[in-house]
């Protein structure tokens, strides 16, 4: 038996891309059964925070005894610890843009960020650029310093880091705030009197 096939160059060059394209969605299943959500974890406890932000740049220490400081102000551990829980862990849900052009700067917030670095016994434990939040106001649009790749974070890491320095000082002692209530009332009523 002699089988001849007679087939055109058109028809082999159809069934050549044909097998091209069932190999490339081949590729692409197996590849989009892997997440795009990473979680980075970051080895030690943050002593050293960087912050610089547009309204305001602050740097926070901790002390020996454990305390944050802020220059030589003694900050409210609690909301200190509170924002280090926004990065620690730090998730990514995909990556938004491979670009760092100009353009995809400024549709992600990039460029104006909030830069935020910490460190850990003086070795760099993060860095990151925090663009605008997303639709929903649950995530951000980050940048890890000195890479290009934009990543859509999980929380609202622009609405924590973007605060004022004044917002983590220790709440005012109730006792304090009646003292001053008190001292009011006496001036009021002595200038009543003097009426």
């Amino acid at each position: 038996m002699n089988f001849d096939f007679n087939i055109s160059k058109r028809t082999k060059i159809l069934a050549c891309v044909a097998a091209a394209l069932a190999v490339i969605c081949a590729a692409q299943f197996l590849l989009g059964l892997r997440s795009p959500q990473k979680t980075f974890k970051f080895k030690g406890t943050p002593d050293y925070i960087s912050v610089e932000n547009a309204g305001s740049n602050y740097v926070l220490q901790k002390n020996d005894a454990g305390e944050w400081l802020c220059g030589t102000e003694i900050m409210d551990t609690g909301k200190v610890e509170l924002l280090q829980k926004s990065f620690s862990p730090l998730v990514t849900l995909g990556v938004t843009s491979r670009s760092a052009s100009e353009a995809a700067l400024e549709r992600y917030g990039l460029d104006k960020p909030i830069v935020l670095r910490v460190q850990a016994k003086g070795k760099p434990m993060l860095s990151i650029l925090i663009g605008k939040d997303s639709a929903s106001g649950s995530q951000s649009y980050i940048q890890f310093e000195g890479k290009k790749e934009i990543y859509l974070a999980r929380g609202n890491l622009r609405a924590a880091w973007g605060i004022d320095i004044s917002s983590l000082r220790p709440d005012p002692k109730p006792e304090a705030a009646d003292e001053s209530e008190n001292s009011e009332d006496a001036e009021s009523e002595e200038a009543g009197k003097s009426i």
